[in-house]
């Protein structure tokens, strides 16, 4: 008898069952990674991606400047700049080209959390991924943007599995 969960193991079962049944357990393991993550202190992957775009822009920006990619809309984004100036990571300044906006900033704890958060992500990625030739990492890099790209092109939700 087939264990549920075990794509693979069927010759019957169908690519489309295979494929949601590993996407669906890549995203439980994703998401028990971002709990042990959460326990030890660290930054989740959705507060590293967003302090990151923040660092990267080199200026403050809008709360809409981030209601994309990984926060669907503004209220999500706004959730996330809450929790993140709580920790004191960043914090909303006044937008001197609009009175009723603000903008977001990093502080520098928030540029040292990012800079721990990011190496020690990365460091957990080459880890994990060592094995996989490069031929194998291009073609899953080429993979999921292919597959993201259908799931944009359906108009389905970017909400994180983490």
């Amino acid at each position: 008898m087939n264990q549920i969960g075990a794509p693979g193991d069927a010759p019957d079962e169908s690519f489309e069952h295979q494929f949601f049944t590993l996407l669906t357990r890549i995203c439980r393991q994703l998401a028990q990674h971002a709990e042990q993550i959460k326990a030890a202190g660290m930054l989740s992957p959705p507060q590293l991606w967003f302090l990151k775009r923040l660092y990267d822009a080199g200026a403050p920006k809008p709360i809409s400047f981030f209601a994309d990619d990984i926060f669907s809309n503004l209220s999500n984004a706004s959730q996330m700049i809450d929790r993140l100036e709580a920790e004191g990571l960043v914090y909303r300044i006044d937008n001197p080209r609009d009175r009723r906006s603000k903008l977001v900033e990093l502080t520098d704890r928030g540029v040292e959390r990012m800079n721990h958060a990011y190496e020690s992500h990365h460091q957990l990625a080459r880890d994990l991924l060592e094995s996989l030739s490069e031929e194998e990492r291009s073609a899953a890099l080429s993979t999921f943007k292919r597959v993201l790209s259908l799931f944009e092109d359906e108009g389905h939700g970017s909400e994180p599995c983490v």
